[in-house]
C-alpha cells in the first residue's frame, strides 16, 4: 500500500520503432512486385528513392512486356543510375499494365434479358403459317441439361401442348428479337402479366430448311431434330461474325413440334448472354 502522499510510479513507454536504415531499402527493393514497389515509392523522400529506381522497373519491363522496351532510347546506365528517381520504365511499365487490364475488362451490357422478347414463326412451304409464338427471353433462358446452356446466349421454348405438326416439305424460320417497353402495375397486381409494347426490333434469322434435311429428322417415327443457321448481320463497322442458330425438335411421321431452341453462336460455339446482349444492344438501343 502506498500513502496517500506517495506517487505512483508509471509504466515506462515504449519507444516507437526506429526506420530501417537507409541501407536495407535497396536490398529489399528487388523482391517486391510491382504494385508493392508503387505503394513503397510513396511513403516518403527516401523510400520513393528506393522504390522509383530505374533499374527496378526495367527488369519488370524485361519480365513483363519485353517487346515495349524498344520505345525507349537505349543508353548506358551506371552505378549511379540505380538511385535516380526518374523512371521512364516505370511509366512504360505503367501505360502497358493499364493497357493490358483495360482490353480485359468489358462493360457490361446496358440491355438486360427482361427486355427483349424473341418472336418466332415457323412457316410451311405451302405459306401457312404451322406455328407462331412469342417469349419473353428471360423466362426462356434455356435449363443446364440443353447443351450446357448455363449462361449461354440459348434458350429452348416448350411447345408440347400445341400439338403443331410441320409434316413434310420445305419450311421456313423466322425469328426477330424485340426489345419491349412494361407498363408497371400497381401494388397488390403482381399476379398480373404486365402489359409490353414493342420498342425496336431486329430480324435475327429468315431461312429455309431444305426438304431432305427436314425429311431426315425423324427417323422410324421416333424423335428427332432439324436446325438452320445464318449468318448475322454486322453491328455498326465490322465486328465478331455471328450466327443465329434455331433448333426444331419433332416427333413422330407428322413431325409434331416439342421444342425450339435459339441461339447466338460464333465460330461454332454459343457466346455467352452478356455477348449476346451486347450485339443485341447495337440494334435495338
Amino acid at each position: 500500500m502506498h500513502g496517500d502522499g506517495e506517487a505512483r510510479a508509471m509504466p515506462a513507454r515504449r519507444a516507437p520503432p526506429s526506420p530501417p536504415p537507409w541501407e536495407a531499402l535497396p536490398l529489399v527493393a528487388p523482391l517486391l512486385d510491382a504494385a508493392s514497389l508503387a505503394a513503397a515509392s510513396c511513403v516518403s523522400t527516401s523510400w520513393h528513392a528506393a522504390f522509383a529506381a530505374d533499374y527496378l522497373w526495367a527488369r519488370l519491363c524485361a519480365q513483363h512486356f519485353p517487346s515495349a522496351l524498344g520505345l525507349l532510347p537505349h543508353t548506358e546506365s551506371s552505378g549511379d543510375d540505380r538511385r535516380c528517381s526518374s523512371s521512364p520504365h516505370r511509366r512504360l511499365f505503367k501505360l502497358f499494365r493499364s493497357a493490358s487490364v483495360r482490353c480485359r475488362a468489358l462493360p457490361a451490357p446496358r440491355l438486360a434479358l427482361a427486355d427483349v422478347s424473341f418472336a418466332v414463326d415457323i412457316v410451311t412451304a405451302g405459306g401457312g403459317s404451322t406455328l407462331s409464338f412469342l417469349v419473353a427471353a428471360d423466362r426462356a433462358a434455356a435449363p443446364a441439361h440443353v447443351k450446357n446452356s448455363a449462361g449461354l446466349f440459348l434458350f429452348a421454348v416448350d411447345l408440347s401442348d400445341r400439338n403443331a405438326a410441320i409434316g413434310a416439305g420445305e419450311w421456313r424460320v423466322r425469328w426477330t428479337a424485340v426489345r419491349t417497353t412494361t407498363a408497371r402495375r400497381g401494388r397488390g397486381e403482381e399476379e398480373e402479366e404486365p402489359a409490353a409494347a414493342a420498342a425496336a426490333a431486329v430480324l435475327m434469322m429468315d431461312a429455309k430448311v431444305p426438304a431432305a434435311r427436314a425429311a431426315g429428322a425423324v427417323a422410324f417415327g421416333g424423335r428427332g431434330e432439324a436446325g438452320v443457321a445464318a449468318r448475322l448481320p454486322a453491328p455498326g463497322c465490322g465486328g465478331a461474325k455471328l450466327d443465329a442458330e434455331v433448333v426444331v425438335e419433332l416427333a413422330g411421321e407428322e413431325k409434331v413440334v416439342e421444342k425450339v431452341r435459339l441461339g447466338v453462336m460464333c465460330e461454332c460455339r454459343y457466346v455467352c448472354a452478356d455477348e449476346g446482349l451486347r450485339y443485341l444492344q447495337h440494334f435495338l438501343l
